[in-house]
């Protein structure tokens, strides 16, 4: 069956994006439809759109168009002066400073569709956040139709940090835990996976996602955090489960929960860089080592650090994530005046 494509001009506002998932994790990049957005930084950026475009976040993240694990993205022009582009990061709940999968996804897009040039089998290329530029390569091969795929993408995170060690949380409805809190885009409880009974198993991810929430709560109220450098970073946002790493294979195992109890589904790319900073600060992890981290679907990213450095007197690392993406849609999404869901919903 022929199907005229004039269907796609009787909708006067289209919002266009780009699916791609990251080692399983969703990704929806906002590439055109939406008005421009004000501020100098990418921060400035953040704040304007949550203030005077969250329509687009509730539209495109909630159901019946997302769900409540998706995350999406809206690219920006560049910031910086080596800049390639910017993005603003969004899911079901809030606007996020940094994600790792969604650099990962947003770069291999680029490449993919041809908006940023591969010169080289490994191309660098600088994307804007809100919280600061971030430095990536990305490993590109030609295909035989000439088609250009990017095998993988890795990026090197600012900083992060271990940000307090070894704290009771009482959380209301499961107990005590003692827990960590790391800095790494956003900051972390990192709760070891033995102390709650379950398992980093799909299986269990929806008592997982209670609970993390749960944890999430708990510590906003119980812990006190601010980024040493930027104080308006003061807010517990993500949770951690993980099983201890196997030392003879430097192998580690996650989920992560964040949002509207949103189930991470690849290893996490900022998770990463938490378990990273973590290990480093137990004395786990050293320079210059690999470690292999799973998510609860079987696939990996690669962290390594890449440097000692200090935030505001505290000991911190350089990581660098390596993990690959898929594009998966190319999508046109619309509003139609008389839709009862305008902002979307969540069951």
């Amino acid at each position: 069956m022929h199907l005229d494509t004039k269907i796609f001009s009787t909708f006067e506002n289209q919002i266009l994006t780009i699916d791609l998932h990251v080692a399983g994790e969703p990704l929806r990049l906002i590439i055109n439809g939406i008005p421009s957005i004000r501020g100098q930084s990418i921060n400035d950026k953040r704040l304007y759109i949550g203030e005077n475009m969250d329509y687009v976040r509730l539209l495109l993240t909630k159901e019946p168009r997302g769900h409540r694990d998706m995350f999406a993205g809206i690219v920006t022009e560049p910031v910086s002066d080596e800049g390639h582009f910017g993005i603003v990061f969004m899911d079901a709940r809030r606007y996020p400073y940094m994600c790792g999968h969604g650099i990962i996804g947003a770069v291999t897009a680029f490449i993919e569709m041809g908006w940023l040039e591969a010169k080289e089998a490994k191309s660098q290329v600088v994307v804007d956040t809100p919280s600061g530029s971030v430095r990536s390569s990305a490993r590109v091969q030609e295909m035989t139709d000439r088609r250009l795929r990017v095998e993988s993408v890795a990026f090197r995170m600012e900083s992060a940090f271990a940000f307090l060690l070894d704290q009771s949380l009482e959380v209301p409805g499961y107990g005590r835990f003692t827990v960590d809190v790391v800095f790494a885009g956003g900051f972390f409880v990192m709760v070891p996976i033995g102390q709650t009974g379950l398992t980093l198993t799909p299986e269990k991810a929806p008592e997982l996602a209670r609970l993390g929430m749960a944890v999430i709560h708990a510590g906003n109220q119980q812990l006190k955090v601010q980024h040493p450098l930027f104080p308006y970073i003061n807010t517990i946002d993500v949770v951690e489960f993980y099983e201890p790493v196997n030392k003879s294979l430097m192998k580690g195992k996650n989920i992560v929960i964040l949002g509207e109890g949103h189930v991470d589904r690849s290893p996490c790319g900022t998770g990463t860089s938490a378990k990273l900073a973590l290990l480093h600060r137990r004395g786990v992890l050293r320079l210059g080592q690999t470690l292999v981290n799973e998510g609860m679907l079987g696939t990996t990213f690669e962290g390594q650090i890449t440097r000692e450095i200090d935030v505001g007197g505290l000991p911190a690392i350089v990581p660098e994530i390596r993990g690959s993406a898929y594009i998966t849609g190319l999508h046109r999404f619309v509003l139609t005046p008389d839709d009862p869901f305008p902002g979307g919903f969540l069951v």
